[in-house]
């Protein structure tokens, strides 16, 4: 029997946080999901993480360790600050199985398609996680991968 599980997080951006930065954060997410079975995805905007990791095993408690070490060792790294668990939930099906941590980095894409977004599930044009319920942040980051990838694809 396979357990899934998922957990949402966000924490706030150290001041000076550059893109060499993010492109570490996302190279080492990368290796450590993947050795992990961990899928998920990394949303960045307005100073602010949002993420979400999912992931798998033959146990569940085996899982929550796992799940447990990868959030403690992120909540670790000095580059951000001020972790908030939004969600830890079993679910029937990854959402993002395809990867070991997709990025989406807002200051990337139409600033206008985000912002609507963001305004469409919370109270805010501007990422705040911690005034959003963790379906909120679900729906909004599943919409962030649909206009990532059409901006993309052009």
């Amino acid at each position: 029997m396979m357990n899934l599980y998922r957990l949402i997080y966000s924490s706030y951006a150290k001041p000076d946080l550059g893109y060499h930065d993010l492109k570490d954060i996302m190279e080492k997410s990368e290796r450590n999901n993947q050795s992990d079975g961990i899928t998920g995805l990394l949303c960045y905007g307005d100073s602010i993480f949002l993420q979400i990791l999912e992931g798998d095993s033959c146990g569940a408690l085996r899982y929550r360790k796992i799940v447990s070490k990868t959030y403690h060792r992120i909540a670790l790294d000095t580059r951000h600050h001020t972790p908030e668990l939004i969600e830890c939930i079993p679910i029937e099906s990854r959402l993002f199985g395809i990867w070991s941590m997709k990025a989406v980095n807002f200051s990337n894409l139409n600033s206008q398609e985000v912002r609507n977004l963001i305004l469409k599930y919370s109270t805010s044009t501007t990422l705040q996680p911690h005034t959003m319920t963790s379906q909120q942040c679900l729906n909004l980051m599943q919409a962030l991968v649909t206009v990532y990838d059409k901006a993309a694809s052009f």
